[in-house]
């Protein structure tokens, strides 16, 4: 209830500052769902591979701590607050944690992979100003390669902007919401027409993708800022392809991805997240 009456008062500051195709696209009718994770979809027979220790950390969630060939990994999973050890865990992704992302958000929780370096990572979870920590499994000891920074992009929206090996990421959140709004990558980087707004990541298998933006109607113009840089001495895991210019936006090509749609906003069919 609490969470439907917030993204109906959100939804009404919104309306008037956003173009005009979002205040009919983006009326607010139930609760916003987790928001899952960009990673592909996973195999029936390879749920192996995002098996791992879970520890409930509250708020109706869990994290499952790994540390493989990957790399170490905290997926946060919102599980409900009935869940006790021994129950399913294979549940909605609302969150992430590796050496190439080391913080996330969700649910009124900051999560952050602490020692991410070293050989013994551990899992900081803050809620409400108390931390708690939860060490993962002791594993191979490697370089944290990811930068992050945040920008406001108007009508009370934000961009939480990425950059790890795998490429730029970006989420897009609204204020007070418990999770992130929508997530864009190099397979999904441009918002659709019917999201009423534009934001999307320019060049986004280049060797300095940026981000545009704009949530408001008139003429006003497009923002833009660029990805922070890798750390010296990382690496992407793909070949570099300018293939857009900086000043022309990025290519839509079919989602692939399931993200979280905002109540009453048409979304096409995306995939799944790992189970």
């Amino acid at each position: 209830m609490r969470s439907a009456l917030r993204t109906s008062i959100v939804t009404a500051a919104l309306a008037g500052a956003l173009l005009a195709p979002a205040a009919t696209a983006i009326a607010a009718t139930t609760a916003p769902r987790p928001v899952p994770s960009t990673r592909a979809a996973v195999p029936s027979d390879d749920s192996g591979r995002y098996e791992g220790r879970p520890v409930h950390v509250g708020n109706g969630m869990i994290a499952v701590l790994r540390n493989g060939a990957e790399g170490p990994e905290a997926w946060i999973r919102y599980v409900g607050d009935q869940w006790k050890p021994g129950d399913d865990y294979m549940t909605h992704v609302v969150g992430l944690v590796t050496r190439g992302q080391t913080t996330a958000e969700a649910y009124g929780a900051s999560f952050e992979l602490t020692k991410a370096q070293t050989t013994a990572p551990v899992l900081v979870v803050t809620t409400k100003g108390v931390a708690k920590s939860y060490p993962l499994p002791e594993g191979e000891a490697g370089q944290v390669c990811s930068a992050e920074k945040s920008q406001d992009i108007g009508a009370g929206m934000s961009a939480k902007l990425f950059t790890s090996p795998d490429g730029p990421r970006a989420e897009l959140w609204v204020a007070g919401e418990d999770t992130a709004w929508r997530l864009l990558d190099r397979s999904y980087p441009s918002l659709p027409e019917s999201a009423g707004i534009i934001a999307r990541i320019v060049n986004p298998s280049g060797a300095a993708p940026g981000f545009e933006w704009k949530t408001q109607g008139g003429g006003t113009p497009l923002g833009r800022t660029a990805f922070p840089a890798l750390p010296k001495g990382c690496k992407p895991n793909y070949k570099i392809t300018e293939d857009q210019a900086a000043d022309k936006p990025a290519a839509k090509p079919a989602p692939t991805v399931t993200v979280n749609a905002r109540p009453g906003a048409e979304v096409k069919p995306q995939g799944r997240a790992p189970r």
